[in-house]
């Protein structure tokens, strides 16, 4: 890939639907839980693009592309 971010140890929300072990002898219910994966790292490049075409309406995508690869 041309762009990546940290995708391990996330803070991330969490449905209170299930307990943040995934066990079933788990009762705990939290909003939050730490999570890894490299799903969890598009959130990070996706608000970082979105807030540059927030402040630079004018830019292309391979502008901002090319902002992020390059800083």
């Amino acid at each position: 890939p041309d762009i990546t971010a940290p995708g391990l140890n996330i803070l991330a929300a969490w449905s209170e639907s299930s307990p943040p072990t995934k066990l079933p002898s788990d009762r705990r219910r939290v909003k939050y839980n730490i999570i890894s994966g490299t799903s969890m790292s598009c959130p990070h490049v996706a608000a970082v693009a979105a807030l540059l075409k927030a402040m630079h309406p004018q830019w292309s995508s391979a502008a901002v592309r090319s902002a992020i690869m390059t800083t």
